[in-house]
């Protein structure tokens, strides 16, 4: 059977609206948020669904503190891998009834990954990188 051209199309814009609504009322999935220059050793983490607000963090060697902030709906997480895929330090975990947790995370120099492991939300974008140096 061969669909007409209309129903083509207008199941290709089904699709398209159906596709732009999910990921919860936040602003959808992605990382690509804005780039921050840690000074003090503590920066802070909004988890959105499903998306951090921050895409790059740049610290210096050291202990650097993060606190992650729930902003969204769905249980988010926080864990940060080297270049090798081995996790440093520990993992940071909120959802509607614990809306912050912290953790200090030792960072040596190179470049890191911040994701959040919630099945699929890594693979929607949420995800960062650290850079120390």
């Amino acid at each position: 059977m061969q669909l007409s051209r209309p129903v083509v199309l207008a199941a290709c814009a089904a699709a398209a609206v159906l596709g732009s609504a999910c990921g919860g009322g936040d602003g959808g999935g992605g990382g690509g948020g804005e780039t921050v220059t840690v000074t003090n050793g503590r920066v802070t983490v909004e988890a959105r669904d499903v998306s951090f607000d921050i895409g790059r963090i740049e610290t210096p060697p050291g202990t650097l503190e993060v606190t992650l902030v729930q902003k969204g709906v769905q249980n988010h997480t926080f864990l940060v891998e080297d270049a090798d895929g081995a996790r440093v330090g520990g993992k940071l975990s909120v959802s509607n009834a614990t809306k912050e947790d912290s953790g200090a995370y030792e960072l040596a120099p190179g470049e890191y990954a911040y994701y959040c492991d919630v099945p699929g939300h890594r693979a929607q974008g949420m995800e960062g990188t650290l850079v120390v140096g």
